[in-house]
């Protein structure tokens, strides 16, 4: 056995020594890919590990092949079995298009990795037999040619996951630098296939030095590694990206816990100081009303009607607050949202004021929702005076209700359940709401305005009332632009005024509560 290698040629010895040496790295990084791929379970983790399979496969062959040219002088033996290798080497092409889809793309496409890869198989299959097999015997004294065409074929194979991947890399939004090492694994591959192809061309030329022998084999074998190397790094940066939005997710979620821990204290404390408030002002009107039928002096008239005054707008922000707590007694029934905001026209135009174009739009279609109708005036009430305090000087305002139909774009709009629904829209040119503080306008006693100009509860209540009600918020604003908010609020029935239209009653269950503000 010694004798009979040391008797092969400089490019056989490359071949069998080469051959071996990658089978085993080929294998042993196969089985460290497919135990990650086994633990961690993420899509190009999978991908990878098949084609290390393929690869691994493809260089134990490699070894049969090179025996059977090298030592048994098999020709057609070794062109058949290295036929095998390119068409495993190509069956593994898809698998790495899947792997860079995956790390590319949070929207993974669903691809026919299988059959594409019995396509390329096939293709490489029928390829390099009838070049290898028809060079050979075309040329049968003229072995460089068919070795050169075989490797060649292999170099062209193993490009393409090379081009793959850096084309991966280029358009990838996410994952970079793990593709960026897939690609430098793959472009290893490449170069390692390239410099066969040139020890190809010495077929029959004198031996090389047994330096130069042990360098091409170093350098095949430490570019494989290389492969393996990066595409473990891959694989582990896809894991460290995923362990990151899961971190972000969850660090969200707890924020919003505390967000609504917090909310819920400062709840109870409103509700328990709206009560001890409201006892205050009992005594006061009681007090106010016994001492008016004993004044007869104008002026003192005139200062219990101050204090009638002070204690309605007291009895306005404890409403406010038990609503807010949601301890305020509500009324629900049916009536149409359409016609009710018809009847508030004259104060919500009264609420914007005389310096504000006020420009209302309702809908001539009915829609019936299930709600206390007191608290619907309350958040377009509520919305309009905040558009107002939103314009320095003049400016408009536009109101409008419409029914919106389950199916309908509108309800994509901040992830709105599907449903009917009576959405009302209130819409100002104002200097809008800041990126920093969007996320924040929801909460209880916020507020940018100065003080003794607003409670910060009116858009908190409108939340609780719309969340109460079982419908959704959208709010979208450009700063400097103005503002819309727009309140969608579950419709039992929807009547079309169109005769061609028949009524339709909404038989899907009321959607769950979702709040949607752009920027939160």
């Amino acid at each position: 056995m010694h004798s009979s290698f040391d008797a092969l040629s400089s490019f056989d010895k490359i071949n069998l020594a080469s051959a071996f040496l990658q089978a085993v790295v080929a294998s042993s990084f196969a089985a460290v890919q497919h135990g990650v791929a086994a633990h961690f379970d993420r899509p190009a983790m999978r991908a990878l590990a098949r084609f290390w399979r393929l690869l691994a496969a493809a260089a134990i062959l490699n070894i049969l092949s090179s025996w059977a040219g090298a030592v048994w002088n098999n020709k057609e033996l070794s062109r058949a079995i290295n036929t095998v290798v390119v068409a495993l080497l190509a069956a593994g092409v898809p698998y790495i298009q899947l792997a860079t889809d995956a790390l590319a793309s949070t929207d993974r496409p669903r691809r026919r990795t299988i059959r594409n890869a019995l396509v390329w198989a096939a293709s490489a299959l029928v390829l390099h037999a009838a070049g290898a097999f028809g060079f050979g015997a075309a040329l049968p004294t003229l072995r460089v040619v068919a070795v050169s065409f075989s490797r060649v074929l292999k170099l062209a194979v193993l490009t393409v996951p090379a081009q793959i991947a850096w084309t991966a890399f280029g358009r990838a939004h996410q994952h970079k630098r793990a593709l960026r090492l897939l690609a430098i694994g793959c472009s290893a591959l490449a170069m390692r296939q390239a410099i066969a192809v040139v020890l190809g061309f010495r077929v029959g030329m004198p031996d090389l030095p047994f330096a130069a022998v042990v360098a091409a084999i170093t350098i095949e074998v430490l570019a494989i590694m290389l492969f393996g190397v990066m595409s473990l790094l891959a694989t582990t940066a896809e894991e460290l990206a995923v362990a990151q939005r899961q971190s972000d997710v969850l660090a969200r979620a707890e924020a919003r816990l505390a967000s609504g821990e917090r909310m819920e204290s400062l709840g109870r404390l409103a509700a328990g100081v709206a009560h001890d408030f409201n006892n205050v002002l009992q005594v006061v009107r009681l007090a106010s009303g016994s001492l008016r039928p004993t004044l007869a002096d104008g002026n003192d008239r005139a200062i219990l009607d101050d204090v009638d005054g002070a204690t309605n707008h007291g009895a306005a922000l404890v409403s406010q607050l038990l609503t807010f707590a949601r301890q305020q007694p509500q009324d629900a029934t049916c009536f149409d949202a359409c016609d009710r905001l018809r009847s508030l026209t004259p104060i919500l135009q009264r609420v914007a004021g005389k310096h504000v174009d006020l420009t209302m739009s309702i809908s001539d279609d009915a829609a019936i929702i299930l709600m206390d109708p007191a608290q619907f005036e309350q958040v377009a009430i509520n919305l309009v005076s905040n558009a107002r305090d939103a314009i320095p000087d003049t400016g408009r305002i536009g109101v409008r209700l419409d029914v919106v139909l389950s199916g309908d774009d509108a309800c994509k709009r901040g992830n709105v359940p599907p449903g009917d629904y009576a959405r009302l829209t209130v819409e100002d040119n104002g200097h809008g709401i800041p990126d920093e503080i969007r996320g924040r306008i929801f909460e209880p006693f916020f507020t940018t305005k100065e003080s003794g100009h607003g409670s910060g509860l009116g858009l908190p209540m409108v939340h609780g009332i719309v969340r109460r009600a079982a419908g959704s918020i959208v709010v979208e604003s450009t700063q400097g632009s103005g503002t819309r908010f727009d309140v969608y609020l579950p419709a039992l029935e929807i009547l079309r005024t169109r005769s061609d239209d028949a009524p339709k009653a909404s038989k899907t269950p009321t959607p769950p509560v979702h709040v949607a503000a752009v920027g939160e």
